[in-house]
């Protein structure tokens, strides 16, 4: 098969803006956000933390049965990636929004709610997204470029979102500045989403395969495969202790080494 134009992986690689942005910047400042601008107890804010990240584990097979099924009938993944980024932006935004109802069980209800709407569109992104190197090639080296270039870019995406959202949400301050950094880094995603939508417009794509099996034989699949359940079981506890590691920066930079600024 022909190589990949430098574009197509370029193209394929702006996704990682996305994914980059949503895995590191709820980690970091959602738990801060929910403490510190809502007054809720910490326990109860890492467990609306933790949640939609044991949602995202469930969810994921189910969003590649539908993106397959979707690959089947109409020959593109593509569509799942503009719905899912374009929902995520939104929904990334809205989670920092704080309503201001008034009550902080009501203010922490909406964050849970936003957030698992949030995680549930970033996984209708992510599955065709990871799901799209071996459709575009079947070639092994192209494919190693492919996820090569993904790889580098979320590289750059968690240093610019990273460093980014706490720099603005302590420039300017309070409830304001969190509304501000969710806006801004939902632009970065919707960047991402539109980026990798119309860069992989030329791409190739391979031979389609027979239509998927139905929800009770995924569900069968699941159980019985034992190998797909390990898999699940070391993603899940690698996500919680990236998610630990995360949102404890905050807390580190501010009452260990007594200046906020150094999360960033």
């Amino acid at each position: 098969m022909a190589a990949l134009s430098a574009s197509t992986r370029f193209g394929y690689s702006l996704g990682s803006f996305a994914t980059g942005s949503f895995g590191t910047v709820p980690g970091l400042l959602l738990l801060p956000y929910l403490t510190d601008t809502m007054a809720v107890p910490g326990a109860v804010a890492g467990l609306i933390v933790l949640v939609p990240k044991a949602w995202d584990v469930v969810f994921n097979p189910f969003a590649g049965r539908l993106s397959d099924a979707s690959l089947a009938r109409r020959g593109s993944r593509r569509r799942f990636l503009l719905v899912g980024g374009i929902g995520v932006a939104v929904l990334f935004a809205a989670v920092f929004a704080h309503p201001g109802f008034g009550s902080t069980a009501a203010d922490a209800s909406y964050v849970v709610l936003a957030f698992l709407l949030c995680a549930t569109a970033f996984g209708i992104f992510q599955v065709p997204y990871n799901a799209l190197p071996a459709e575009i090639t079947d070639n092994y080296h192209e494919r190693t470029k492919l996820t090569s270039w993904r790889i580098g870019i979320l590289a750059v995406a968690i240093l610019i979102a990273g460093g980014g959202a706490p720099k603005i949400t302590s420039a300017i301050g309070g409830v304001t500045g969190y509304r501000v950094m969710g806006v801004v880094i939902g632009l970065v995603i919707l960047c991402g989403t539109f980026g990798v939508y119309l860069g992989t417009r030329g791409a190739p794509v391979g031979s389609l395969r027979p239509n998927t099996a139905g929800w009770r034989d995924l569900l069968a699949t699941m159980k019985q495969w034992r190998s797909f359940r390990w898999l699940l079981g070391v993603y899940f506890v690698q996500s919680l202790g990236l998610g630990t590691l995360l949102a404890g920066v905050n807390y580190a930079a501010r009452y260990v080494f007594g200046d906020a600024d150094l999360q960033t």
